[in-house]
């Protein structure tokens, strides 16, 4: 008996990571638009990471936590976005943004917004990109098996009725 490998049986190792980007892509997506309720709340960027880190999803709460918990030790807020988002680029504009704010001053609530609308459009042309690969995925199955065992239980009875006259 021959083993199969537990990357084949649970879908392949191509599929985990988009799946994985796509969910990323949406934690940095609700956390910009949570900061950005914060901020137009009247919060600062610091307290609003500081809620975001409580109350965001996990996958992001986890690193602005360690943020706060830089900023705490002593470090500036925009040093440790900085530290933070050259240690995890996947919220690299999420937090360069915070720091450009921070360093500038500008208000940050419609960058935020702006970067969780295409951070979502983002996600949203992966998705459609992975659908449109669906019927070429289907192809095979199709070719391989449900045509063949069409004309074995359609088109080779009525031959061998045929030829058996």
């Amino acid at each position: 008996m021959r083993a199969v490998p537990a990357r084949v049986l649970s879908g392949g190792a191509r599929r985990r990571p988009q799946r994985g980007a796509t969910a990323q892509a949406e934690a940095v997506a609700l956390t910009a638009d949570l900061l950005a309720m914060g901020v137009a709340a009247g919060l600062t960027p610091y307290l609003a990471v500081e809620v975001a880190s409580r109350f965001g999803p996990p996958a992001v709460a986890e690193a602005l936590g360690a943020v706060r918990s830089t900023v705490e030790s002593g470090l500036r807020f925009v040093d440790a976005l900085d530290a933070e988002a050259a240690r995890s680029p996947e919220l690299a504009p999420l937090l360069s943004t915070l720091a450009n704010s921070e360093r500038s001053g500008a208000p940050v609530g419609a960058a935020l917004g702006r970067l969780s609308s295409s951070t979502r459009a983002r996600a949203r042309r992966r998705a459609a990109a992975r659908a449109r690969t669906v019927p070429v995925r289907l192809l095979f199955p199709l070719v391989f098996l449900v045509l063949p065992a069409f004309l074995l239980l359609t088109v080779a009875p009525v031959v061998l009725a045929t030829l058996a006259e």
